[in-house]
């Protein structure tokens, strides 16, 4: 019997493989799909499929496949061994062109054996020598088989493609077709990820129907309403002013605390009003003497009797000047003249401040009549017809609303202290109890009824037109 040569006996081991072969590939394909399903994340899986395959079987390359939503063609995401997806490259664009012939002609949909470098060529989409079959010819891996990845409704919204040197043997088409159900059934798994990039196509009737929905309710009557903050203000404040140019001592009440009528409010510097009233006091008394006097010697000298006019003048005038000196003395001193809330700011804003006649210091007001008071922004506004509807929302109770009906509007917009310009609406309340004078919120103001795109669409369209001029 002759001897077997080495390369023979290597060749018949190949052929025949050991009894433990089988069962340690199909140990493998298992911990690889135990691999698959343990995956949580869609980048996670493409990565997966397009580095990982090569494990099981040799492949040149690897390339996952997505419809794009908004174009409805497949468009390539990952590529085995890179990083990042190069649109701008040649073979890119070319093999993207080659599946979008496939899907015009409902290839991709089964399990399918291709040649690179006819690729798209059944539909005739390139002409001869162009520069996508020179990009074909230059690629290396000639051989490939696309598989569907199908979703839970069949449908085939992505694939793979694979790619090598040497044709694909019916053992591992078989193993190929059971990995890209593996991967489908995982894909399928994984939560669905909402967006406008890649997934289900949007094809043109769901486009039609969703503007038709989209038409149909920018019809549906609603009430034309705007946004605008709001305060609770007092309906009618007894306003406190500087009687007198000077500076204020003291505040006597607290902020936001309950006084009686003839209570002290304010009190004034009070140094230069007494003395002035001291030295107007003494005048009075020097021309009261002299006018006495010049009385009585007018009996006897009549030179006298003529200086008796001049100095019943000079008493008359320094009685003035009396009296007025003992009112702005008295006016140093503001009692309340009513009962009520008095309603200020902060102590040390105003105690050793200069101010002027005229200046409003602080408000006594009844703390159960209030009005809302809304700062509508002149770019807001809004048409309101007479005791329209106002819901009012605090911050102090936001999940409480609040009604109140339409008092009056200013005929003329005001610039507050940011600069912007605004109308002021004043409402009355009409349930509940009253709120607290200074509270704030969020007031809605209610038009007429149009349709619900003109309320959602009435401030864009304003900025567009400022924008444009139109």
């Amino acid at each position: 019997m002759s001897a077997i040569a080495p390369q023979e006996l290597t060749a018949v081991q190949a052929a025949v493989p050991p009894a433990s072969r089988p069962a340690e590939s199909a140990l493998r394909l298992l911990q690889h799909e135990a691999e698959v399903r343990r995956l949580a994340a869609e980048d996670d899986l493409l990565f997966h499929l397009a580095n990982q395959i090569g494990s099981l079987l040799p492949c040149g390359q690897v390339m996952v496949w997505q419809r794009h939503r908004s174009s409805g063609q497949f468009r390539l995401r990952v590529v085995s061994g890179l990083a990042d997806v190069d649109r701008d490259a040649p073979l890119v664009q070319a093999l993207e062109r080659g599946i979008a012939c496939l899907g015009t002609e409902r290839r991709l949909a089964e399990p399918l054996v291709l040649d690179t470098t006819a690729l798209g060529e059944p539909a005739g989409a390139r002409a001869e020598g162009s520069d996508a079959d020179a990009v074909l010819a230059d690629y290396p891996h000639r051989h490939a088989m696309w598989l569907p990845l199908k979703d839970r409704t069949l449908a085939t919204d992505a694939g793979a493609l694979f790619t090598r040197e040497t044709p694909f043997t019916a053992g591992e088409q078989t193993l190929l077709k059971r990995l890209a159900e593996t991967y489908a059934h995982a894909w399928a798994a994984l939560p669905v990820r909402r967006g406008f990039g890649f997934g289900t196509r949007i094809t043109r009737v769901r486009l039609l129907l969703l503007l038709g929905a989209l038409s149909g309710a920018g019809l549906i009557p609603v009430r034309l309403s705007v946004m605008a903050p709001v305060e609770v203000v007092a309906e009618k404040p007894f306003v406190v002013t500087a009687p007198i140019n000077g500076v204020i001592r003291a505040i006597v009440p607290a902020p936001n605390s309950l006084v009686k009528a003839g209570q002290p409010l304010v009190q004034f510097e009070d140094i230069q009003p007494r003395n002035e009233m001291v030295l107007a006091q003494q005048r009075l008394a020097v021309a009261r003497a002299r006018d006495g006097r010049t009385g009585a010697a007018a009996f006897k000298d009549v030179t006298a009797a003529h200086d008796m006019a001049i100095a019943r003048a000079e008493f008359d005038l320094a009685k003035v000047s009396y009296d007025y000196a003992v009112q702005v003395l008295d006016r140093t001193r503001i009692v309340a003249p009513n009962a009520g809330l008095v309603i200020y700011t902060d102590r040390r804003d105003w105690e050793g401040r200069a101010v002027m006649v005229g200046e409003e210091i602080l408000q006594v007001a009844d703390p159960k009549r209030v009005l809302y008071r809304v700062d509508v922004a002149t770019g807001n506004s809004i048409q309101l017809d007479p005791e329209a509807e106002i819901g009012i929302f605090l911050d102090s109770a936001p999940l409480g609303g609040l009604g109140a009906r339409l008092q009056s509007v200013s005929y003329a917009s005001r610039t507050g202290p940011g600069g912007a310009s605004s109308f002021t609406v004043l409402a009355a309340p009409t349930d509940g109890d009253a709120p607290r004078i200074g509270a704030r919120g969020t007031a809605r103001l209610y038009g007429k009824t149009v349709p619900l795109a003109v309320q959602l669409l009435r401030r864009p369209v304003a900025v567009v037109r400022q924008a444009l001029g139109l």
